[in-house]
């Protein structure tokens, strides 16, 4: 018959092979000996649920009514079996390219990794993948440059991580599907921001419980929707308890960190802060190479905390103390909040709060006064 596989024995071999052919399954396509690829009914006869709920699940179909511990269960299976869906007939299907474009300011540092994973993680479990950009802090583009991937289906949507404060990229991103991505963007509900102002908070508690009144915040340039956030909060906390601060902007650079530690060590007119908080791991390096050079010793005479954390900072020849942000979180619900828009979801700001915390390490002591 038409589409059947003859399977041969060995005597009817013709070059008297007695090795048996490889023959596929009609039914599977699968060559024994071979795993055979995970497919969404073989998902739902593990689980027990009908393979519409197990579509409804892997897809993020935002109008599923899946119990919790169902909902899980069948992304447990799906990975287990290692389940992969077909995206060039998902494609076809949805109009869609299954890609994301995720637009990161200075990939050499290490914190944008964090977030990256936790990105690409939660993509892949709702079969998308990701590209990553890099866009150099030092020619910053508008975000509606990179509107042209959606406009050519390179991209169904786009991640921008390198928003200003600035006029020229105040119109954000006309047409395309996109979120801001630790930036808030020129219009609300397409924020994916962090509680910049509870770590601000965490590292004032800290500081104040041993005494500090004087404080230092150095930080990237103002321009930066984050940087204006921590800013904003440390100004506010500290003129509510009667605390000195000083605010140095720089670039988020090594080069940055050390030049505004050495302004603030050499400005007489202000009086020399006992604690300094720094934004970014770049610049954390710049000030301790500063602070060392100047004879400043941490945390003897200046506590430093941290921003960003990192398993490095534990290795330094003075650990330094860290506010550990939700950096994973915040990719994941990225990219959550970037598919509901793909999918005409309704448009709302997201706030990550948890989990965060004070990494605490040997850089903090008492104030010195």
């Amino acid at each position: 018959m038409y589409g059947e596989q003859e399977k041969l024995t060995p005597d009817q071999d013709r070059d008297g092979d007695s090795r048996m052919p490889a023959v596929r399954s009609r039914r599977s396509g699968a060559v024994p000996g071979q795993r055979r690829v995970s497919r969404l009914i073989d998902i739902a006869e593990a689980v027990g649920v009908h393979t519409s709920t197990v579509s409804r699940v892997l897809n993020g179909d935002p109008a599923q009514s899946v119990r919790p511990e169902i909902y899980q269960q069948i992304l447990a299976v799906a990975q287990q079996q290692g389940y992969r869906p077909n995206a060039l007939a998902r494609a076809l299907k949805q109009r869609k390219v299954g890609a994301f474009a995720f637009v990161i300011p200075l990939l050499r540092n290490p914190i944008w990794v964090r977030l990256q994973r936790g990105a690409l993680q939660r993509a892949a479990e709702r079969g998308f993948v990701v590209m990553i950009m890099e866009e150099p802090e030092g020619d910053p583009k508008p975000p509606d440059t990179y509107r042209y991937l959606v406009e050519e289906s390179r991209a169904d949507g786009l991640l921008i991580a390198t928003s200003l404060r600035i006029s020229e990229h105040a119109a954000g991103v006309s047409i395309a599907p996109h979120v801001y991505v630790n930036r808030r963007g020129p219009h609300r509900g397409n924020n994916v921001v962090m509680d910049e102002s509870g770590a601000v908070r965490m590292f004032i508690d800290h500081v104040t419980e041993l005494g500090h009144r004087s404080i230092a915040l150095i930080d990237g340039p103002a321009d930066v929707d984050t940087v204006h956030r921590r800013v904003t909060a440390a100004k506010r906390i500290c003129a509510g308890r009667g605390l000195t601060l000083a605010v140095l902007h720089t670039a988020a650079t090594e080069e940055g960190g050390w030049e505004a530690a050495h302004r603030m060590l050499a400005d007489p007119a202000r009086q020399q802060p006992t604690a300094c908080a720094v934004g970014s791991l770049n610049q954390l390096f710049g000030v301790l190479a500063a602070l060392r050079q100047a004879d400043v010793a941490v945390p003897e005479a200046m506590s430093v905390v941290s921003f960003d954390e990192d398993e490095c900072l534990a290795f330094l020849e003075v650990p330094v103390t860290s506010v550990a942000m939700p950096l994973a979180e915040l990719g994941s619900a990225a990219i959550d909040a970037l598919i509901a828009r793909v999918e005409g979801g309704q448009e709302r700001d997201v706030l990550v709060r948890a989990p965060m915390t004070l990494v605490r390490r040997a850089s903090v002591s008492s104030s010195p006064r």
